[in-house]
């Protein structure tokens, strides 16, 4: 397993807990804001796999809510972040049974439930369509990036849905952990530990999934783009409204 962070001091110590516990892990440094650190850091794998290849790829970098940074910085990692590690790694992942989950949020589709035009919801609910493009995406984002962090991981699961449409080999997946106690909810009423946040990561990474490009709740089933769905409520049936 390899572990990457921007920070290489607390990157370096959470691997030596692993280690620890029993675990086999090497640390990589990645900042997913700077597209040089992830080119390095996607070039020091490929030195360490030799002629392997990675079984799946966890994009867990995101910021907001508790960190009083700038809408601007806050879409660069949550949207631009994961898709940069997804186009530097794509070649070393298993070209047949590779795996990407993108770490979206239930402010995602609580985002876009608060959306009025009919043509957007069209795409948003929708990110596997034909209609859904890069350019789409990158409009869209620059022309709502006052709405923050639920519309950045909105842009995030349109930005799955693509890639799963590029790429129908690989298996992307954008999953919720749930509303998990971190420095970021630190105050916001989180409860919930990291390890109970990985059903849907795991269902994401390791189950046979029936799709691909679909999002995942925090208990491990298809969920709505266009309103949050709670755990034990109805699975998600795939169909958009707004069609």
């Amino acid at each position: 397993m390899l572990l990457t962070a921007r920070n290489p001091d607390r990157g370096q110590k959470a691997v030596d807990t692993i280690r620890k516990l029993g675990g086999s892990v090497e640390f990589i440094p990645l900042d997913a804001c700077d597209e040089d650190s992830i080119k390095n850091a996607a070039k020091t794998t490929k030195d360490i796999l030799s002629e392997k290849k990675l079984y799946g790829i966890v994009n867990n970098a995101g910021i907001g809510i508790n960190t009083g940074i700038s809408n601007e910085l806050m879409l660069k990692t949550n949207l631009y972040g994961p898709k940069l590690v997804c186009e530097n790694f794509l070649e070393l992942l298993d070209p047949e049974n590779g795996r990407i989950v993108n770490l979206g949020s239930g402010g995602g589709p609580s985002y876009v439930s608060g959306v009025r035009s009919k043509e957007d919801l069209k795409i948003l609910c929708s990110p596997d369509s034909e209609a859904c493009t890069w350019e789409w995406i990158e409009n869209y984002a620059h022309k709502n990036i006052e709405n923050g962090y639920g519309f950045t991981k909105a842009m995030l699961a349109c930005y799955t849905g693509l890639f799963a449409r590029e790429h129908p080999n690989i298996k992307v997946s954008c999953v919720t952990p749930g509303y998990i106690l971190t420095q970021m909810t630190d105050g916001y009423g989180a409860t919930k530990s990291p390890e109970e946040g990985l059903v849907s990561i795991r269902k994401a990474l390791f189950d046979d999934l029936p799709g691909n490009g679909w999002y995942y709740g925090s208990d491990g089933e298809r969920s709505p783009y266009h309103f949050m769905r709670s755990p034990g409520e109805p699975v998600y049936d795939g169909v958009n409204p707004y069609l």
